[in-house]
């Protein structure tokens, strides 16, 4: 195990992660599943010495916080999504293009998927699938810089 942390320690593992720079600020988003509609905001920055990006939402009576990294040793994404009702929730993705991370959830079960996409530099969108009593929750998120 301790040879597997001083090799990880030496690789870049910021290189796929340094693509979703553009992301760094404030985003203007929708969600939107059914007949649920509501507008959040999103704030990106760089932790952990540039190792990760933390995501802060934030909307009207909620909010959660993703750490989002990118383990170059095993070309995949690890983003670890708290709410404040202090759930927890694990998502991965293999692959190392920033413009599109087909998501899917390893933790608490297996029934979230999440695409991200860039649809370009002041535009991303997020379609997700959940299975939640017995039913399937189909969600498109839009987000946009600088939209009011």
């Amino acid at each position: 195990m301790l040879a597997s942390l001083v090799l990880a320690a030496a690789l870049p593992s910021t290189a796929p992660l340094a693509g979703l720079h553009y992301l760094v600020g404030t985003w203007n988003c929708t969600y939107h599943a059914g007949a649920v509609r509501f507008a959040y905001d999103a704030t990106y920055a760089y932790d952990r010495n540039g190792h990760a990006l933390r995501q802060i939402a934030s909307w009207s009576g909620g909010s959660d916080e993703e750490l989002l990294a990118y383990d170059l040793q095993h070309g995949r994404w690890t983003a670890v999504v708290l709410d404040d009702q202090g759930t927890a929730t694990i998502i991965r993705a293999t692959g190392s293009d920033p413009n599109h991370i087909a998501y899917h959830s390893v933790y608490p079960d297996a029934s979230i998927a999440v695409t991200f996409d860039r649809i370009s530099a002041t535009e991303y969108t997020l379609h997700g699938t959940v299975r939640a009593g017995g039913k399937t929750i189909t969600s498109i998120d839009t987000c946009l810089r600088g939209a009011h």
